[in-house]
């Protein structure tokens, strides 16, 4: 009786709201927009009031300090008559927008190796914590992609696996984790990035895959997840056979009407990827952006950094409400789902709009943090029983300038993710940082043969930066037989230098997950994950990686 009344209240209130919204503030609601600054920008500010604009999202280039942080939050809150939503990328590991200053666990693929879904669980809910505290309503996580592809360069370890049944185990478990804390979980990329070949970041990527293999891999975690989440992020990915249009999932009427609202049966919110992606922007007008993603059937559209362009979406889409091309009746249904998921996470509570206070302290289960991440490693190869190390060795460590999926090698950074954890465990380690290109051997082979023990951390998420660090690594143990690869991304590097005698793989570069790999190192502890993806095919003759192999 009590939930009966509850929605009588809520469909009293949600017609209150929609008969009292303009049509402008209506199409608001329909905006997610991201920009840049520690602070938010009185002409950001100033569109998001005046267009009742429904959702914002963070990035690290908006996170310094908890304290300003909070202080952002309280102010996006405040900013219109219905507050914003605020979403943050905190996938855990390699995508983590809020850096060290919360927790970050290990990357969705790190999780899997464990083999225990309670930790995907754990996960979520303390990130959903560290979230909460810092005025943060929702997460752009889980992921929900089937990584199918071992030359994927923008998915990868932010799968939890090439296997559906186990990613439907830790995306479920992560939604549920999340949801503990009163933080909104958003599934992606909707129907499936896994099988791509091509960052969408980038250009836009196309799956010509059979609808048999589509329904068997990619869309079954959706399949499976849809109707326990509120939102469904697509993906700016086609599928010919799926639709011969070759429109990207989220234009694409057939994918998330035909088959995510009709078939699946979900009633939650389609948010779009961001529309200043390549694979978008490279090959639609901004008004093209809008009718195809409307008639689709998304509800909320993301535009992550450009001020004018988001205000440009924004006067398209209320002009052709207007001019009566796009009915106002087909805008209120996505504004009523708005409404509604907005309802359920407290967001249309009036305290919403009151300056926030912090309540608990930031990262403070850093040991399940430890725990996790020491779970996760997997030593994949020792051959030669080369582990652990003496500490009193004089450990060389070599990495590789570091460059990122989305951007080009250019623009590489020359940064040490191991040399501070490194020192804490062994008396004399030093560090070599190679460039992504075949380097001058000289100084190499002066190095390798100057230590007692060589690691060589290569960190790839893209096809093009695995096969230069693989020709050097080669070369290396060429010189170094006894040399340790340990893989801080791409499981599969493996296949570059097959002859390696002892591989392990962290899954990320996190404090947390280097931290477990010096455990690994040193003998603290003695690594037990196990690997969530296949490798029969890339190394076909180990039967030692056959049988590390999750089974599901």
């Amino acid at each position: 009786m009590t939930s009966l009344s509850e929605n009588v209240i809520y469909d009293i209130m949600k017609r209150e709201i929609l008969n009292s919204f303009s049509l402008e503030e209506k199409i608001g609601q329909m905006f997610m927009v991201g920009f840049s600054g520690e602070i938010l920008p009185s002409k950001v500010e100033e569109f998001i009031k005046r267009s009742n604009i429904g959702f914002v999202v963070l990035f690290s280039r908006n996170v310094s300090s908890p304290e300003q942080v909070i202080s952002l939050t309280s102010s996006i809150h405040s900013s219109s008559r219905i507050p914003p939503m605020i979403f943050t990328d905190q996938e855990g590991g390699i995508v983590s927008q809020l850096g060290e200053m919360a927790s970050t666990f290990t990357s969705p693929m790190g999780l899997a190796a464990t083999g225990k879904p309670k930790f995907s669980e754990i996960e979520g809910k303390i990130i959903g914590k560290d979230l909460k505290i810092l005025g943060i309503d929702g997460v752009l996580a889980p992921v929900g992609d089937v990584n199918r592809e071992p030359d994927n360069p923008i998915i990868g370890i932010r799968s939890f696996s090439d296997d559906p049944k186990i990613v439907i185990k830790f995306a479920k478990a992560f939604i549920k984790g999340a949801k503990n804390q009163g933080i909104a979980p958003v599934l992606k990329h909707f129907p499936g990035h896994g099988g791509t070949k091509t960052d969408s970041h980038l250009s836009l990527p196309s799956v010509d895959e059979t609808e048999e293999d589509f329904r068997k891999f990619d869309l079954k975690p959706f399949t499976e997840l849809s109707k326990k989440n509120d939102f469904i992020m697509s993906a700016h990915v086609s599928y010919p056979q799926i639709d011969p249009s070759g429109f990207p999932a989220t234009f694409s009427k057939k994918i998330l009407s035909e088959i995510l609202r009709e078939e699946l049966g979900f009633e939650g919110i389609a948010l779009t990827d961001c529309l200043e992606m390549n694979a978008i922007w490279d090959n639609f007008t901004p008004e093209e952006m809008i009718n195809y993603a409307i008639e689709a059937g998304a509800d909320v559209l993301l535009s992550s950094h450009t001020l004018d362009l988001q205000k440009e979406l924004y006067s398209i889409l209320l002009k052709l409400v207007k001019q009566g091309k796009i009915s106002e009746e087909r805008i209120n249904i996505s504004v009523e789902r708005i409404l509604r998921v907005k309802k359920n996470y407290g967001i249309l509570s009036p305290n919403k709009k009151k300056p926030f206070r912090k309540v608990g302290k930031l990262r403070a289960y850093r040991k399940k943090e430890d725990l996790i991440c020491q779970r996760a490693i997997v030593l994949l190869r020792d051959k030669t029983h080369k582990l652990p190390l003496a500490r009193n060795a004089k450990l060389g460590i070599i990495e590789w300038e570091k460059a990122t999926s989305t951007v080009p090698i250019s623009e590489t950074q020359h940064k040490s993710y191991l040399e501070k954890r490194a020192k804490e465990y062994f008396s004399r380690p030093d560090v070599l940082i190679l460039p992504l290109q075949i380097p001058d051997f000289t100084l190499i082979k002066d190095f390798v043969k100057s230590h007692d023990e060589i690691l060589l951390a290569p960190y790839s998420r893209t096809p093009e930066v695995e096969r230069i660090q693989g020709k050097v690594i080669r070369k290396i143990l060429q010189i170094r037989g006894d040399a340790i690869v340990a893989s801080l991304g791409n499981p599969y590097d493996i296949r570059q230098f097959p002859q390696v005698n002892t591989y392990l793989l962290s899954f990320g570069f996190r404090d947390c997950q280097v931290k477990a790999l010096f455990d690994a190192l040193s003998g603290k502890v003695k690594p037990s994950g196990k690997l969530p993806v296949n490798f029969e095919g890339i190394l076909t003759d180990d039967t030692n990686i056959k049988s590390k192999y999750h089974k599901s």
